[in-house]
């Protein structure tokens, strides 16, 4: 059991944990490094875990693999379907990786905002049985 008594119950303050926001993995293209650190920067400094790395780097490092295939494509004027195919390929990568980081446009947080919670929609029936707002 612990003090009874006067001053038993004083509460001490908590120093809120240093979150450091992750750092571009060694070895990434200098692309894929901007890529990187303009995702980490949108959002919460604890939203990407350890476990959540590697999964980054493959959509940073694909979607500057996308732009540098789109970039050829127009070098070429789209003569060699080869950079289009390479850009729908790593544009596919890029789409599934989102999904399962949550970086999409549909990521609830991002949609809704910082609160999280969807406002309600209103009923069609609403007022139909007891006569009105409330």
């Amino acid at each position: 059991m612990g003090n009874r008594g006067r001053g038993s119950n004083k509460i001490k303050a908590l120093e809120p944990p240093n979150i450091k926001r992750p750092v571009p993995v060694i070895g990434m293209s200098e692309y894929a490094r901007t890529i990187w650190k303009r995702i980490v920067k949108a959002y919460p400094a604890d939203q990407f875990k350890p476990q959540h790395y590697d999964m980054l780097r493959m959509y940073c490092e694909s979607a500057a693999i996308n732009k540098i295939a789109l970039a050829n494509a127009l070098a070429e004027n789209y003569e060699k379907p080869y950079w289009l195919r390479q850009a729908d390929i790593q544009a596919a990568r890029c789409q599934g990786l989102g999904v399962k980081l949550g970086i999409t446009v549909n990521n609830t947080q991002a949609a809704r905002g910082k609160g999280g919670a969807a406002p309600k929609a209103k009923s069609k029936r609403a007022g139909l049985l007891y006569g009105g707002e409330k």
